[in-house]
């Protein structure tokens, strides 16, 4: 014969368990899906039509980047017209065009590492009626894009911890549930 109390006293654990492994999952998806970059506007702005070819188009997002995996490629009629590394500076990423560049239609390819590591990307286009002067434009940084200061550092660390939090919660979910219970003399006893 089975105890109500101890059937009862043997699932609160597990139940318990189950709970907090769902909740840290739904935290860490949570803060996952927040750190992800979303672009809020470009220059020139998507579909626009500008006069002259810009000396560099520039993407604002909702926070700062990652430099790592940080790419704009612009294509124009005559082919890529980017010139040196994409450069970012706060929550704005920009990449240089060369001098020169020709009228017409182009095309701009760019993906962003958000500071949870994950990549984001997407493509814009704009029309110029005009190429670019034959001087260069004026460069921000020859060098590598560098990693903007702020709090990107702390959404990262965040996110390992919320990620440890699941890989350890995980397996004691586990343990608990597959764990057989023990039986007393007492329970042979009621078995009978």
């Amino acid at each position: 014969m089975t105890h109500p109390h101890l059937f009862g006293n043997r699932w609160r654990p597990r139940a318990l368990a189950v709970v907090l492994a769902a909740a840290a999952l739904l935290v860490g998806a949570a803060t996952a899906a927040q750190a992800h970059n979303t672009l809020e506007g470009t220059s020139p702005a998507d579909g626009s039509t500008v006069r002259v070819v810009p000396a560099q188009v520039t993407l604002t997002f909702n926070e700062p980047a990652v430099a790592v995996g940080t790419e704009i490629i612009v294509t124009g009629p005559g082919g890529p017209v980017q010139s040196g590394a994409a450069v970012l500076v706060n929550n704005t990423v920009s990449e240089n065009l060369r001098a020169g560049s020709p009228a017409g239609e182009y095309r701009v390819v760019w993906r962003v590492t958000s500071a949870d590591g994950h990549p984001v990307t997407g493509t814009f286009s704009f029309t110029a009626t005009a190429a670019s002067s034959g001087q260069g434009a004026a460069t921000v940084a020859s060098s590598p894009a560098s990693t903007p200061a702020g709090g990107s550092g702390r959404s990262v660390v965040l996110w390992w911890v919320m990620a440890a939090g699941v890989l350890i919660l995980v397996p004691l979910l586990v343990f608990v549930v597959t764990r057989r219970p023990r039986t007393t003399p007492h329970d042979e006893r009621d078995a009978e």
